[in-house]
């Protein structure tokens, strides 16, 4: 008995074969470019917020090293400066951070703000903080290395 494949059903076999190649090709692509646009989008969102990050570490900076420095005669432009600063930061900083940073900027000492300054970056930069100690943060001030 001998089966008897005309020329026909061979080219629909290709025909559809064919068919089911491209689409194969189509879904593959589809699901690599959606692959491929949740990975920019991710990111393009952790470049944002760390971007963010950087922003409110600089104010951070800045509002220490204003609110450590304002005397009873320091122009009232100065404690204009510190009031927005520390409003911005009360906003954004964790209740925790925001508390230390409060507690450094009214006391004097330079321990209570480079604590402060550590605990900051510990929690603005988390796992990329690093190994960084009380020890590593220089203080500017009058006289600094006479004793070098």
């Amino acid at each position: 008995m001998t089966i008897d494949i005309g020329l026909p059903e061979v080219s629909l076999g290709v025909l559809l074969f064919a068919a089911l190649q491209y689409l194969a090709s189509l879904w593959i692509s589809e699901r690599l470019k959606t692959s491929l646009q949740k990975e920019h989008s991710q990111f393009l969102e952790d470049l944002k917020w760390e971007l963010k990050v950087r922003e409110q570490a600089v104010r951070v900076a800045e509002y220490l090293s204003l609110a450590t420095t304002l005397k009873e005669d320091s122009p009232d432009s100065d404690y204009r400066k510190a009031n927005q600063l520390n409003w911005e930061l009360a906003m954004w900083l964790p209740e925790e951070i925001y508390k230390k940073l409060a507690c450094a900027t009214t006391s004097s000492t330079i321990e209570n703000s480079v604590a402060t300054v550590l605990s900051v970056r510990d929690a603005l930069l988390k796992e990329k903080a690093g190994t960084l100690t009380k020890q590593d943060i220089t203080y500017h001030a009058p006289g600094i290395g006479k004793n070098c």
